[in-house]
């Protein structure tokens, strides 16, 4: 099997619109929209960002008999604590087979709002990296940890900042990763954009150190031609620290897959 691309948004995301359609004529054999569910969402004046999902089912069942692809159902869950007993109930009356794990926000702001360019950035980021590692620590879900420097992207942080205050919280998170069996995603607005790629050239090795084996490339791309964004770049940098395969995830299926 080849590798497809696990993390990409539609318009029954909050911040895209893009069509099914529009991935779907890159006549891809496998697709899967990771539409974002955010609750009381910053971006949005607090409402809370639900992918509709009886609208989700209706456009996989028009769409199988228009293309060839296999079409699986996919969310990007942005959690923040204290809503994992509302989001478990959802999710429990709403399969889907692949969960990706955000934090995005912290019920006040998302990370990636101006206020934090007036916070002291250690105080920001160590908020961050408590939120994630308590979310790890008591929801259940997520096959997948996303973007995990999300919450550094707009302070400026180096590899060598993120080792010296950070480490041993990384540490216990990425154990924590390993031990629920998910996959660290390499993002591609993280490594492209937001010029990111030193902090996963940091992780990378500090998670294999750990025992850590499952990777994943996400392009979290909004509009189809972002679709597998960067891949290359990235899993030039996986081969860099000898790794040799990427994985899938599929509910309680992993495959591993060759490196693209």
């Amino acid at each position: 099997m080849q590798y497809y691309d696990q993390h990409l948004h539609t318009f029954l995301s909050f911040d895209s619109e893009e069509t099914f359609e529009a991935y779907l004529d890159k006549d891809l054999p496998i697709f899967v929209a990771t539409d974002h569910f955010d609750l009381q969402n910053p971006c949005s004046q607090f409402k809370d960002d639900i992918p509709n999902y009886d609208r989700l089912c209706q456009i996989h069942q028009d769409l199988t008999n228009k293309y060839p692809t296999k079409l699986l159902k996919g969310i990007e869950l942005g959690v923040v604590p204290g809503q994992q007993a509302q989001i478990e109930a959802y999710l429990q009356t709403h399969p889907y087979d692949l969960h990706l794990l955000s934090i995005h926000q912290n019920g006040r702001f998302d990370y990636m709002d101006d206020i934090v360019l007036t916070m002291d950035k250690l105080k920001i980021a160590q908020m961050y990296f408590d939120q994630m590692e308590l979310v790890l620590q008591t929801f259940k879900y997520g096959h997948i940890l996303t973007h995990f420097e999300y919450g550094l992207r707009r302070l400026s942080f180096s590899a060598e900042e993120l080792a010296n205050h950070f480490e041993t919280q990384l540490t216990r998170i990425l154990k924590l990763v390993i031990q629920r069996q998910m996959g660290l995603e390499l993002n591609a607005k993280s490594f492209g954009k937001y010029q990111n790629a030193p902090l996963y050239d940091y992780i990378i090795p500090l998670y294999q150190s750990l025992g850590g084996k499952l990777f994943t490339l996400g392009s979290d791309a909004h509009v189809a031609d972002d679709y597998q964004l960067l891949f290359p770049e990235m899993a030039q940098l996986l081969a860099k620290h000898q790794v040799k395969q990427l994985a899938l995830f599929e509910n309680t299926e992993i495959q591993l897959v060759s490196l693209i």
